[in-house]
């Protein structure tokens, strides 16, 4: 570097650093003056002006006095500045300073240059002009400004004194090591031009590898999820089985479980995948994926179970149906996938039967016919709906505009009875609900486990009609469980509990209910008794002038209240 000569500078920016400047993998090739200019503004530098200002510089007022002998020679370059700027106080710092360079940096970059030298300067505490530092004596200080570069080089490096200049800034004809020659751009080495960088390249497999794992992994992890939620539902179901055999008892009967997954047709538009269990009692029941019970079918009280099966007509498209008849409910309707399916179903359920000692009665009929024919859930709600119509309508009479249905479908009311968990819907409660268990019991006055259009009738007509002795005597009954003609306290809070039940509130505690009930009892004189007698009961009525036993329940589809206990008492 000694010995190459410096070209002139000028404010030519060079094909090397206009179009090769080394930049990053994904742009190899950049522009040195582009990339000057985004920087200055991105920095947020002022003006070409405003920064001439702030160096003690007087403001350029037109585009010629930046160079005036540069213009002159280049009049193109002088209409190009005017043309991209068009204001003098809209020029870059790095324009504006670069135009100004004739045989060196302009007065402005000199000015900045010179600036920066003295910041930093001022600012290195071990600057060996620093004489605040004690670092170094006066004699030291001469000794160094004595130093020149040539002894740097000498004394650092192998090269010996008599092959570079005293003066390594200038070379002389005379000076040792001359260049060979000027260096020009066509004796270099080609320089690749712009070039990107392919992140694929040369990694195809890993790629392919990565997408391939990133596409398993999710089936992978939604495939364990689904044996997870597989596996804890066939624990529940194994589970609630283990506590069904626990209460029905039969757990060392021998009696076998089957289960067979078939789809239960509810209505033309809605199917749905059930399995079907029989046993370990002479029951069927429905249950769903999760193993929650959707329905069972009690063959205890019927010694013939007939099924309709529907006529094979040779069509894909129609599945092979089953209709089982169930004595007082609504049918059950079973589709298959195929004749064989459904032969093996109605093998299991005879086999069931015979277990039982129940007979299996097969018919067949055309598919549309048996479809026509079935008691569905949905008509078998509207007949009940009938059912309390027709009830509320002997018992109230018709409201205006009402008319009576017809002697058939007066028979057919008749003939209809009510389960418990009828009778629980009917009242939009739970059929294990102690409310409903004990107006169930009271209700079905011949213990058949059903209510008779009669005992329903019954029982409208008492609670509407009835003497207020004989509505007491209901209620005292409801609470008597166990039937001994007495009431105790614990009878007495499980009828309080039906009762918030009812309310669907849990605002009242157990601690709650006993400090009620003991109230109650020493307000009529009864705290040194834990039991009461209907006498009793008919005190406390009237101490509470029925206000306890002020229930009201509405039947679904019927649209009045049957059961008002809180009128008359006394």
């Amino acid at each position: 570097m000694a010995s190459q000569l410096a070209e002139r500078e000028d404010a030519v920016l060079c094909s090397d650093v206009r179009d090769s400047l080394f930049g990053p993998n994904e742009f190899s090739r950049r522009d040195l003056g582009a990339l000057n200019i985004m920087r200055g503004r991105d920095n947020g530098l002022a003006d070409y002006n405003t920064i001439r200002t702030y160096f003690n510089l007087p403001r350029v007022k037109q585009f010629k006095d930046i160079n005036p002998k540069l213009f002159e020679k280049n009049a193109d370059l002088l209409n190009s500045l005017e043309e991209a700027y068009g204001s003098i106080d809209n020029i870059d710092l790095y324009i504006g300073g670069m135009l100004e360079s004739k045989d060196g940096p302009g007065e402005l970059f000199s000015a900045i240059i010179m600036d920066q030298f003295i910041r930093i300067r001022e600012a290195d505490r071990f600057w060996f002009e620093n004489d605040k530092n004690d670092m170094f004596t006066n004699e030291d200080l001469k000794w160094i400004k004595r130093v020149t570069l040539w002894d740097v080089i000498v004394n650092c490096t192998n090269v010996r004194a008599d092959r570079i200049q005293r003066n390594v800034f200038f070379f002389n004809e005379t000076d040792p090591c001359p260049q060979p020659h000027q260096i020009k751009p066509d004796m270099l080495e080609p320089c690749s031009y712009l070039k990107g960088f392919d992140y694929f390249e040369g990694n195809e497999l890993v790629y392919i590898y990565v997408c391939i794992f990133l596409g398993v992994v999710p089936l992978i992890c939604a495939g364990a999820g689904y044996g997870v939620v597989k596996l804890q539902n066939k624990r529940k179901r194994h589970l609630r089985m283990k506590q069904e055999e626990l209460k029905s008892g039969n757990k060392s009967n021998g009696i076998m479980v089957e289960k067979m997954s078939v789809r239960e047709w509810l209505h033309a538009n809605h199917r749905r995948l059930v399995k079907v269990r029989f046993g370990p009692q002479a029951e069927m029941h429905t249950v769903d994926r999760k193993g929650e019970k959707l329905r069972s079918v009690n063959f205890a009280n019927c010694d013939t179970i007939t099924v309709e099966e529907s006529q094979v007509d040779g069509s894909k498209k129609k599945r092979p149906l089953v209709l089982i008849r169930v004595p007082k409910d609504h049918d059950l309707v079973l589709e298959f996938d195929s004749v064989s399916e459904r032969r093996k179903f109605i093998n299991k359920m005879e086999a069931f039967l015979n277990l039982h000692k129940k007979h299996l009665v097969t018919l067949q009929a055309p598919r549309d016919f048996l479809l026509a024919q079935a008691e569905t859930r949905e008509r078998r709600q509207k007949r009940l709906e009938h059912f309390f119509r027709e009830a509320y309508a002997l018992t109230f009479g018709l409201r205006p505009g009402e008319r009576r249905r017809g002697d058939e479908d007066g028979e057919v009311v008749m003939r209809t009875s009510l389960s418990k968990a009828e009778f629980a819907s009917a009242l939009g409660m739970k059929p294990d609900a102690v409310f409903v268990r004990m107006m169930f019991n009271i209700v079905d006055k011949d213990s058949d486990g059903r209510i008779s259009f009669q005992e329903f009738l019954d029982t409208v007509v008492l609670f509407s009609r009835g003497k207020t002795e004989d509505k007491l005597r209901i209620i005292f009954d409801m609470c008597d469980n166990d039937r001994n003609g007495v009431i105790d306290k614990g009878e007495f809070s499980e009828m309080l509990r039906s009762l918030v039940e009812i309310a669907r509130t849990t605002s009242l505690s157990d601690a709650h209910v006993t400090e009620l009930i003991d109230g109650m009892f020493q307000n009529v004189g009864l705290s040194n008794k834990d039991f009461m007698t209907y006498a009793d009961f008919k005190l406390m009525m009237k101490e509470y002038k029925g206000d306890f036993v002020a229930i009201g329940l509405d039947c679904k589809g019927a649209k009045q209240n049957f059961l008002d206990t809180s009128t008359n008492v006394a």
